[in-house]
């Protein structure tokens, strides 16, 4: 039998670990909650804070912040016969949540979506530029690109994430049909055989085949979405600490003139990708432009996809109107690049105030250390 003493060890190694998540949904949650505008918004958000802040370290800590009643509930924290737990290890519960705190406290990404040749890129790459900004914290925001389709691209080559990438797994599914049979020439023999080892996948035939079958489709999404979200999810959390020893070659740190990093997602399947994208999401930007117009656009595109395969791929997606309706901001993408200029500086403006604005209030991982350091040590 197991002795009563390993018991409880459990019993605390259960509660260490849940502060991490703890953390991060009430640092997530209550960043979104507290995104009120108007001349007393910094007041009202700091407040809230403050008051979630001294009510979760309570509850972490193990104090009473109310009554007998709500005290009572946390009998189970207590490990000794003196009914209190030693200050080390409620310091590490305090510090488990402050970390999941900052995780979801960065965990705001701004998700970027739109439909198939609506100008999505283009909007992309205008948010990117430091130049295009009309006033208010825009200025002291860095908007950071994470390109889903770039990992949709990366995670379908052999050697690009390793143990993510999904090239052998789709060749399984779908056939050697949609291999490329375009080899490129290289004067490295051992990246000849490399290539002619592995030769890359044509994703116009892969796309072929799950554009004109919605079962295919399906599983195409159930092999890549996992591993593209995993991915995503990673890059969110990485450019939104800004931590220097995670950066890559291609990552540029936080330049000194800016105060906080936007980091914004260019997901072209937002709304497809179901619930967790929805919840991941606290703002979301849709690209949109008239039906017709975006099909003209399609095929000045892509000269080589009949009129049918251009209505197939437009149809495979929820319609961009019904996109429209589920935005926070909508960009209309109708006029000229000089319009669409007008309107990204605009838009840039008004999230950078909402997700990264004075109005924020206080951090609420600097008031969880002042609020753990004073109910810690409260006689």
């Amino acid at each position: 039998m197991i002795n009563n003493n390993f018991l409880i060890s459990i019993k605390e190694l259960t509660i260490f670990v849940l502060q991490l998540p703890l953390g991060t949904i009430i640092g997530a949650s209550i960043e979104r909650f507290c995104r009120l505008q108007g001349s007393h918004a910094r007041l009202h958000n700091s407040a809230v804070k403050v008051a979630v802040a001294y009510v979760s370290t309570c509850f972490i800590l193990g104090k009473s912040f109310s009554s007998d009643i709500i005290g009572s509930s946390f009998q189970s924290f207590q490990v000794d016969e003196s009914g209190s737990v030693e200050v080390g290890k409620l310091i590490i519960r305090l510090i488990l949540f402050l970390l999941g705190v900052i995780f979801g406290t960065v965990l705001q990404p701004v998700g970027l979506t739109g439909g198939i040749a609506t100008g999505k890129s283009t909007v992309s790459k205008l948010f990117s530029e430091s130049e295009n900004v009309d006033g208010g914290d825009a200025h002291d925001a860095e908007f950071i690109i994470i390109d889903v389709d770039g990992i949709a691209h990366d995670i379908l080559l052999p050697d690009k994430f390793g143990a993510d990438s999904v090239y052998h797994r789709l060749i399984d599914v779908f056939g050697e049909g949609i291999l490329s049979t375009e080899v490129k020439e290289v004067t490295r023999s051992s990246a000849e055989s490399r290539i002619q080892r592995n030769p890359p996948i044509d994703r116009r035939k892969l796309g072929d085949i799950v554009f004109r079958d919605g079962q295919k489709r399906r599983k195409l999404n159930s092999i890549t979405h996992p591993k593209i979200i995993k991915i995503m999810i990673q890059q969110i959390i990485m450019e939104g600490l800004n931590f220097p020893w995670f950066s890559s070659g291609k990552r540029k740190q936080l330049s000194p003139k800016k105060k906080r990093r936007v980091v914004c997602v260019d997901i072209p399947l937002l709304f497809e990708g179901g619930t967790l994208m929805r919840i991941l999401f606290g703002t979301v930007v849709v690209v949109a432009c008239d039906p017709n117009l975006q099909l003209e656009r399609l095929q000045k595109r892509n000269t080589d996809l009949s009129l049918d395969q251009c209505k197939q791929r437009i149809a495979s997606q929820i319609p961009i109107e019904e996109k429209a309706r589920r935005a926070h901001v909508v960009i209309q993408n109708n006029g000229d690049l000089e319009e669409l200029k007008s309107q990204v500086r605009k838009v840039k403006s008004e999230i950078a105030n909402i997700v990264a604005g004075k109005q924020r209030g206080i951090e609420l991982s600097w008031l969880v250390v002042g609020m753990g350091i004073l109910v810690l040590f409260a006689k």
